[in-house]
């Protein structure tokens, strides 16, 4: 009986997956390879697959997917997480330090033990500091014929030294019937609930997964959108009240981002665009509010929100910043 693949999934990405398995199949994978874009589009995952690849025992071609049998020792070994060749590099805390860079270059003198590669996966590469990217700098420059090093980078800049010295692969978020698909045949999440995850992630497929394995996480969703339709209808003062309670909690961030997909919404509800809604499940409750507000008021908070979501982010008061916003927010009349 022929066991079924032990295969690392990837969803989208093809135009990547092609010319990696082409690097795979030919034997002419580059030293260092950088995988870049948004946050949670499934970076890693296809590092982790190209991994496997690169150690698989007998590569083949294949339609989808990087060219792994998935039946090896070796392919077994990275599909389970525990392959003695492959290391995931990850950031402490909020940085990727120096000390980490020197275990890697200590580990990469040394050979591999499944075949021919050792493979040093970073994620985050661009919450290295200056001096672990240094560090790694040597390593990229002066590469050996049996290390691989796959990093990571959101949008953040990294030094024109180390991307220089790596294949660039700038991926995109998923479109949203692939990541929907994706949801209802890998997570068998159903199809109108695979729908909702893809609209409401903006093409991120790790959003989505994480969104559909912690219930928790939808209820405060609703929390968000719910605060935001008492507020309509609220005075000046709940609002300032309001703004105070959210400036002092950790979801300012997450709040800012809902209510900007819901005023959007409400913007297109009213423009005959619901087609186009990101909230899916709040259908009854748009329609309702877009006719009790006008479309001027909306984009001009709609423009707000964008600001004050810059302002966060760069570390202005807080509070300010908020209870100047929500006393914005249009009215239910």
């Amino acid at each position: 009986m022929i066991s079924q693949p032990a295969l690392i999934p990837v969803f989208g990405h093809a135009w990547a997956q092609r010319l990696l398995q082409s690097a795979v199949l030919s034997g002419r994978a580059s030293h260092a390879y950088l995988f870049a874009g948004p946050d949670q589009i499934g970076k890693t995952t296809l590092a982790r697959a190209f991994a496997q690849a690169l150690t698989c025992h007998s590569p083949r071609p294949a339609e989808n997917g990087l060219g792994a049998c998935g039946q090896c020792r070796s392919c077994r070994l990275a599909a389970s997480g525990s392959h003695p060749d492959h290391r995931l590099i990850e950031p402490e805390g909020d940085q990727l330090k120096i000390e980490q860079m020197r275990d890697l270059i200590r580990e990469a003198t040394l050979s591999p033990i499944e075949g021919r590669y050792k493979i040093f996966i970073i994620r985050r590469f661009d919450f290295a500091n200056i001096h672990a990217a240094n560090a790694l700098l040597k390593t990229l420059e002066e590469p050996s014929d049996s290390t691989r090093i796959l990093l990571t980078s959101g949008q953040g800049a990294l030094l024109p030294t180390i991307t220089s010295r790596c294949q660039v692969l700038n991926l995109r978020t998923l479109p949203l019937p692939t990541l929907a698909a994706a949801l209802h045949t890998g997570w068998q999440a159903p199809p109108e609930q695979a729908e909702l995850l893809a609209r409401l992630s903006g093409g991120r497929l790790g959003w989505a997964v994480q969104m559909l394995a912690q219930p928790a996480n939808w209820q405060a969703r609703h929390d968000r959108l719910h605060a935001l339709l008492e507020l309509t209808r609220q005075r000046p003062v709940e609002r300032l009240t309001f703004a105070a309670g959210l400036a002092k909690s950790n979801n300012s961030e997450e709040t800012l981002h809902d209510w900007l997909l819901w005023w959007r919404d409400v913007l297109l509800v009213q423009h005959a665009c619901d087609h186009l809604i990101v909230n899916l499940d709040q259908r009854q409750q748009l329609h309702t509010l877009a006719a009790a507000t006008l479309p001027g008021e909306v984009r001009r908070f709609i423009e707000a929100l964008i600001a004050a979501s810059q302002h966060l982010r760069q570390n202005v008061n807080t509070q300010l910043a908020l209870e100047a916003l929500l006393l914005k927010m249009p009215a239910a009349t």
